[in-house]
């Protein structure tokens, strides 16, 4: 009877939020737990129980699996908001369960922040772990790549069938000793990669006899082919390798199936290789998955593109604090043809906490920035001064800077100071305010 109840309060709670204008993504969790901390135990889960985690990628891999499994005829539900606390996925689970305590989908399909995993595997044990990479990434709170890899494999439960990127020596590192099942992917040397690497190391060493790492190439950061000097240690071939890669016209090979990519960045062969190497470990043939994979449907969130005053503006929501990821972006731009205006900035460095901590911005290779397509680069946002401090140490001519504290004045300093084709990076703070720019000047 206790557990309809508190079944019952988290539902209810979850309607009044929406009511009230709230997602209601959380709320609901949060007050379940206060009258049963272990009513996610009580209830019955489906067959299949899939995590997905990682320092980025994680949300694009969420939303890609889900698609992949719901189109096959299983009925998913995940955390689509992004909510991954413990209090998340508990209103999550309760208002998707019947009030007597069983789920009623098929598959749940959760995507998990590393810090947070160890809470929520407490009480529910994953039958699917997938690993994405393990980064530098949110600086005041994760410190240093070796406290996610620390605090994933902790938190990992013995049996659990992990899904691993091989290219990342952090994430291959879960291999050692790991009681259960043990998929692989990773993608092969491309026109991305790169032979030497001065930035960024944060995994040198073989984490069995602390040898130096030796790479064959980098695709970027730590991320790439390497070896231990003594063979204790190496990616070894994955069981699922993306090849044949053609970023730009968004193509590629797993295991010899042709595969057609959402959209023309680099990371997105990786959550798509991995996604695939999911699919397959939870029985999908490649049929299924491919069909799924080469439809029109699939997009990606991480670039949308407008029309402003006859050029195009392509929006690239990149996520602050992670500098792997804020340079897949930058090599994106870079990699375009044609003439470009970059707009650059933004408000609060974390939507997690305040500490107005920019020492990421210092992380990433913004050197890659004097290129001749690039025409300007304008500057937004409360950090706009620093951001111009780190573009004068990048060695970036000053005339192509432009440095706008008024968003009001955005509109009139691309029209009469800048040309080429418009490429705005910017984090979710900045994102509404561009999109209302936008909006106002394709209706006037």
């Amino acid at each position: 009877m206790w557990k309809f109840i508190v079944i019952f309060t988290c539902k209810f709670i979850n309607k009044l939020s929406k009511l009230t204008h709230h997602e209601g993504s959380v709320i609901g969790g949060y007050y379940a737990r206060k009258l049963d901390k272990n009513i996610l135990k009580k209830i019955k889960l489906p067959k299949y129980v899939i995590g997905i985690t990682g320092s980025s990628g994680k949300s694009s891999s969420s939303e890609l699996m889900y698609n992949i499994l719901s189109k096959n005829g299983y009925s998913v539900v995940y955390n689509k908001e992004g909510s991954n606390t413990i209090n998340a996925i508990t209103a999550l689970v309760l208002n998707n369960s019947t009030l007597f305590g069983k789920l009623k989908k098929d598959v749940l399909l959760m995507e998990l922040d590393e810090q947070f995993m160890k809470y929520i595997f407490e009480y529910i044990t994953p039958t699917h772990l997938m690993i994405t990479n393990i980064t530098r990434d949110q600086p005041p709170r994760n410190s240093h790549p070796e406290k996610i890899y620390n605090a994933i494999k902790n938190a990992i439960p013995n049996g659990t069938h992990l899904i691993l990127n091989v290219d990342d020596p952090f994430v291959n590192r879960l291999r050692i000793n790991h009681k259960g099942a043990i998929t692989t992917y990773g993608i092969e040397k491309n026109n991305y990669s790169f032979k030497s690497n001065l930035n960024n190391l944060d995994a040198s060493y073989c984490p069995i006899c602390h040898s130096k790492l030796e790479y064959d190439f980098y695709h970027y950061g730590h991320i790439g082919s390497y070896h231990c000097p003594k063979y204790h240690f190496n990616r070894s071939k994955p069981d699922y390798e993306a090849t044949n890669i053609d970023v730009d016209n968004k193509l590629i090979k797993i295991n010899n199936n042709d595969i057609n990519l959402p959209s023309d960045f680099l990371y997105t062969v990786y959550f798509v290789t991995g996604c695939y190497a999911l699919s397959k470990s939870v029985g999908l043939n490649d049929e299924n998955i491919i069909k799924v994979l080469n439809s029109d449907e699939i997009k990606t969130k991480r670039l949308m593109i407008y029309n402003y005053n006859n050029r195009k503006w392509q929006m690239l929501v990149s996520k602050n604090e992670n500098n792997l990821s804020y340079k897949q972006s930058l090599d994106y731009i870079v990699h375009q043809n044609g003439d470009k205006t970059i707009i650059l900035g933004f408000d609060s460095s974390s939507r997690r906490y305040k500490e107005n901590d920019i020492s990421w911005i210092w992380d990433i290779d913004f050197e890659e920035l004097n290129d001749n397509s690039i025409k300007n680069i304008i500057l937004i946002g409360k950090f706009c001064h620093d951001m111009y401090l780190r573009m004068q140490y990048a060695g970036i001519n000053n005339n192509k800077i432009i440095l706008v504290e008024d968003l009001k004045n955005l509109p009139n300093t691309i029209k009469k100071k800048t040309k080429g084709n418009i490429y705005s990076m910017v984090c979710f703070d900045k994102e509404i305010e561009l999109k209302k720019i936008i909006k106002e000047e394709n209706h006037d």
